[in-house]
């Protein structure tokens, strides 16, 4: 878990960090890799590796394969004690940028939404690749949709559709078991409306 900060903005213009606007004089939480921390924070910190090498990488008793992400402790790579430790953590993102969109997207799952917002940071203030950026945006809106779900809301609308239009639902929802199980149930419902009707 990312260790958060309550960070003021004492310039004039507002501030960007991980994703989370902070507006001149305001005070926020945000994540403290992308800030100047105090020693406290840091020592908790954690990074997420990514292993670019093409041998293994060991971190204590941490194996870490190539292609791998792991997190870390940020003591590992420098001084937590230093007051801008974390910034390894840009580091790894920048070299995750150097690859190509197809070699960045299977690390989305390992990135919290914050890394994800920093990665997008990146990317805007380097290549600015498009694709990539609507990439990220739609990985945080799914996740924004996941965490909002509600299943009364889509029992509802899954009430609403034809039979044809909710088996197209089920083969869209993927493994969402929790779809799955609202859609089923609506199934087996019509079901048993239809068996009465007869």
């Amino acid at each position: 878990m990312k260790p958060s900060i309550a960070y003021t903005n004492t310039t004039n213009q507002p501030q960007n960090i991980g994703g989370k606007t902070v507006l001149p004089g305001e005070t926020r939480e945000v994540d403290a890799r992308f800030v100047n921390a105090t020693a406290l924070v840091n020592r908790d910190l954690m990074i997420l590796f990514i292993n670019f090498d093409a041998s293994p990488r060991f971190f204590g008793t941490t194996k870490v394969l190539p292609g791998e992400a792991v997190r870390v402790s940020v003591i590992h790579f420098e001084n937590p004690n230093r007051e801008n430790a974390g910034a390894v953590q840009d580091r790894i993102f920048e070299q995750l940028l150097e690859n190509k969109i197809d070699v960045i997207k299977p690390y989305f799952s390992e990135l919290e939404d914050g890394e994800l917002s920093r990665l997008a940071e990146l990317e805007q203030a380097g290549d600015k690749r498009k694709t990539l950026l609507e990439d990220i945006d739609n990985e945080l809106a799914v996740r924004m949709a996941e965490r909002n779900f509600s299943p009364a809301e889509y029992a509802q609308r899954l009430d609403a559709m034809t039979d044809e239009d909710l088996q197209l639902e089920l083969l869209s929802v993927g493994d969402d078991s929790r779809k799955i199980v609202a859609i089923q149930d609506e199934l087996a419902k019509r079901s048993d409306q239809q068996k009465q009707e007869e």
